[in-house]
């Protein structure tokens, strides 16, 4: 609980500190002057919705719950309360958040860790500017915990029944707030595809057949929630619009269309540490899928390649460039290379072997090829969908704990340093009229 009161206190003191060296910062924050210097889009949107009712890319549990709340007359009356309810539910759901973390990441230093770089870094700034970050991070800290719970061993069926419902619901709520039901069903495949791989492979029939008891039950808790959620919305859309699928289609007006882009591996035509979420859910992936294959494989340990020269760790700056840098080392430099054995692979695999766990990898992820493969030829807020809520941070939670390298966990102090220094940047940003992702 320390913690939690120590990371709020930093944020709102950098926040404020931020705000207040911007000069109008301060004002356009309370919205104390012109609501027409407010240039943060989907803020002004869900306030426009909170005023005005109707179809379109947003989704409707956002402005509803400001329509509740205050009723407002005026967008500029919407977007006040928008913005110090975001910043609210925020800092309270902090110690949900470590709670969650520590359940899941099941390793109380990399919680810490995977909890600062969450409450600390340059995407938490949009849990504080009206977004739906703060209100859909609370619900997933929710429902990530729900799950965990749920597939404990020791629990009755009372409390499992309420657990499902409550799963049920979230699910529900998540979908009505914002546009996450392929993405859910994505997750629900992921699960199902890796489970039976690890099926195939493992040697534990006893528990391979508890986790498939409890993961039939949550698949449908989840798959049919999220189709619930999105209906709700789409009859609305279609008593209105005449098109059941109108949100989707909404997105076009943006640009966005089904497109091969490789270049943005290199140049995301956009903020830095968009490319940063896109390479991370890429080792996520990866991690898990060695992991798999040195199973598969009979293999009794692996190894990973980890530059033996701190400053090497500069040029992770450009994810690609690390990639490369750190290839060429194996090849030419092997001397400025510290090969790292991971013994017994299948117990690695137990960090992993959870319904929880795989959904948050598999729902962070699926943002990530989203914005890459549908986009506008930008990688335009990947880093907000990726690093903006908890699913991110419990597969990087995992993954490091599941290694179990030291020198990752003490690089994790560095880079959570780093994003404290971004998230005040992106707060002057915010006070001066920059581009926040």
């Amino acid at each position: 609980m320390i913690i939690c009161f120590l990371v709020g206190v930093i944020y709102f003191l950098l926040q404020t500190s931020l705000l207040l060296a911007t000069g109008e910062g301060w004002t356009k924050f309370w919205l104390l002057d012109h609501i027409e210097n407010f240039q943060y889009w989907d803020a002004s949107i869900y306030a426009q919705l909170a005023v005005n009712p109707t179809y379109s890319a947003f989704y409707p549990l956002w402005p509803s719950l400001v329509r509740v709340l205050t009723n407002p007359d005026t967008v500029e009356q919407a977007l006040k309360v928008m913005i110090v309810t975001s910043e609210i539910l925020f800092l309270a759901s902090l110690p949900l958040a470590r709670l969650t973390f520590d359940r899941i990441i099941k390793n109380t230093n990399v919680s810490r860790i995977v909890f600062i770089l969450y409450a600390l870094g340059p995407n938490a700034i949009f849990h504080s500017i009206g977004y739906t970050e703060s209100l859909f991070s609370l619900l997933s800290l929710l429902f990530l915990l729900s799950l965990h719970t749920a597939e404990q061993k020791e629990i009755s069926p009372v409390t499992t029944l309420s657990l499902y419902v409550a799963i049920f619901v979230l699910s529900v709520l998540l979908n009505l707030l914002r546009p996450v039901l392929l993405q859910s069903w994505f997750a629900i495949t992921f699960i199902l595809i890796i489970l039976s791989i690890i099926r195939g492979i493992s040697s534990s029939n006893g528990d391979d057949l508890a986790l498939t008891a409890k993961t039939t039950p949550l698949t449908i808790l989840v798959g049919i929630g999220s189709i619930v959620g999105y209906s709700i919305y789409g009859f609305f859309c279609l008593n209105t619009a005449g098109n059941f699928l109108a949100p989707f289609q909404a997105q076009q007006s943006w640009g966005r269309t089904i497109a091969f882009r490789p270049w943005l591996l290199v140049f995301p035509r956009s903020l830095l540490m968009d490319i940063h979420a896109l390479y991370t859910s890429i080792l996520v992936f990866a991690v898990l899928g060695y992991l798999l294959y040195a199973i598969y494989r009979g293999w009794r340990e692996i190894i990973i390649n980890l530059p033996s020269k701190p400053w090497i760790y500069i040029f992770l700056f450009h994810p690609l460039l690390f990639i490369a840098i750190l290839t060429g080392l194996s090849y030419f430099a092997k001397g400025w290379i510290q090969s790292i054995p991971i013994h017994h692979p299948r117990q690695v695999l137990n960090n992993w072997r959870s319904f929880t766990v795989l959904y948050a990898v598999a729902l962070s992820g699926v943002h990530c090829i989203i914005n890459f493969l549908a986009n506008s030829g930008y990688l335009y807020s990947n880093a907000r969908h990726y690093f903006g809520t908890p699913y991110g941070f419990v597969s990087i939670g995992v993954m490091l704990t599941s290694l179990s390298i030291p020198k990752l966990n003490r690089l994790m102090w560095v880079i959570a340093a780093v994003g404290v220094v971004w998230l005040g940047s992106q707060w002057f940003n915010y006070g001066s009229g920059g581009w926040l992702g």
